[in-house]
């Protein structure tokens, strides 16, 4: 065996510019294959912590009727002692950092000309600001912690959209506890740029105060937004925060508990398919670099006719002609692949660290209200890179054996007499 790969290897190295070819083909599949899933991952990675920050939280506590009701924010279905439960859900497991309540409110935000409907919530400025991180992405005016009474923040895209400004009052109107529609006046006392532009395009937040005497709430509260600790990887976060949403629901039986794998279910049901779709591409790529091993192969099989004769007549069985050629596809394979781990290294080494500007990347295309805005990551997968060698070595052992076996068939005397 050890002859034959000395062989083989002096073979692959004798049509260089058609080995290279082949090589580098499988290199930057290899390559593009674990830049893509890098990339894909840093997305899914920044979509996630988006909604983790700014609008689903790490898990939500909600009543199973409120659940059940959601699309309408109802009024109706409010925890029962949010206090002691935000206590309860503070002690149940280790992961969860903070807690902080919330009422969710269908409003409609006038300037005295027009109206457009908003999803608005109610807030306890300082304990929201534990659980989400809307304080740091106002970038006109402060977070209602700051604000004076009767004042709201809102997304900036709604502002523009309503011609307004940072200050002037607005008219918010909602259906109150009593099912009766209140109306009442607030400044405007900061705007919002978030990576979400749902928010940006239609929220409304305001203090608990205010909206105690525009809805009636009596301390009514239909979500408690659970903060978790931080997490290295996409997965990690997934299973802590499935893990935390278990002990949370043991400690409070007769409410659900919702982990962000579940607040997030359609984006994730969105990613399969997308990793799907791209991994498609990848494979095409693939295959693209075993044609040409075939085609590598094929050409040294009949430059190396006589050659191969001489072979059999020294004592060479049709399995060694076979395995020598398999070895020499394997060889290239091999190179091919171990470049292309390099070379999607060395790319997911410059994107974690640096990023890209995801904006720049996509320029004007509407991602269709997903929250993913800002630096993109990228995400190290080392098992994938495992996965991509792997699959480059398989495709060039089955590129390679159709040739190799068209070899071994060879009569020794066809072959020696062939000019």
């Amino acid at each position: 065996m050890n002859t034959l790969f000395k062989i083989a290897a002096r073979n692959v190295l004798r049509n260089k510019r058609r080995t290279a070819i082949t090589g580098i083909v499988m290199m930057f599949g290899i390559g593009l294959y674990i830049y893509a899933d890098s990339i894909l991952k840093g997305m899914d990675r920044m979509t996630i912590d988006n909604m983790v920050n700014y609008t689903e939280s790490f898990l939500k506590v909600r009543t199973p009727e409120y659940v059940s009701n959601l699309q309408g924010n109802p009024l109706d279905y409010g925890i029962p002692d949010p206090e002691g439960t935000i206590r309860t859900i503070l002690a149940a497991d280790p992961s969860v950092k903070a807690a902080a309540p919330r009422t969710r409110f269908v409003a409609r935000l006038s300037n005295y000309e027009d109206e457009i409907p908003v999803l608005a919530a109610a807030v306890d400025p300082v304990r929201d600001g534990q659980v989400f991180r809307l304080a740091d992405v106002v970038t006109r005016g402060v977070w209602l912690d700051k604000a004076e009474p009767r004042s709201v923040v809102i997304g900036a895209d709604l502002a523009e959209e309503l011609g307004l400004d940072l200050g002037d009052y607005i008219l918010v109107s909602a259906s109150t506890v009593y099912e009766n529609v209140n109306a009442d006046e607030y400044k405007i006392a900061g705007l919002l740029a978030t990576p979400d532009p749902s928010l940006n395009k239609s929220a409304l937040f305001m203090a608990y105060p205010d909206a105690d005497e525009l809805l009636g709430l009596d301390g009514l509260v239909t979500e408690i937004a659970v903060a978790g600790r931080a997490y290295p990887a996409l997965d990690a976060l997934l299973s802590g925060a499935d893990g935390a949403a278990a002990s949370v629901s043991k400690a409070l039986p007769g409410l659900k508990a919702d982990p962000i794998r579940v607040l997030a279910q359609d984006y994730l049901a969105m990613r399969e398919m997308k990793g799907k779709f791209s991994s498609m591409i990848i494979l095409i790529m693939l295959v693209i670099a075993g044609v040409g091993i075939v085609n590598t192969i094929l050409m040294a099989v009949y430059a190396r006719i006589r050659e191969i004769g001489v072979l059999r007549a020294y004592g060479m069985t049709a399995k060694e002609i076979k395995r020598l050629f398999t070895l020499e596809g394997l060889i290239v394979g091999a190179v091919g692949s171990f470049a292309g781990v390099l070379l999607g290294v060395a790319i997911v080494a410059i994107t974690s660290t640096y990023g890209l500007s995801f904006e720049k990347l996509v320029g004007d295309v509407d991602m269709g209200g997903i929250p993913i805005m800002g630096r993109l990551y990228g995400e190290w997968n080392f098992g994938n890179m495992v996965f991509g060698f792997l699959f480059g070595l398989f495709v060039s052992f089955i590129s390679a054996r159709i040739p190799a076996k068209r070899a071994a068939k060879m009569q020794v005397t066809d072959a020696l007499r062939f000019v």
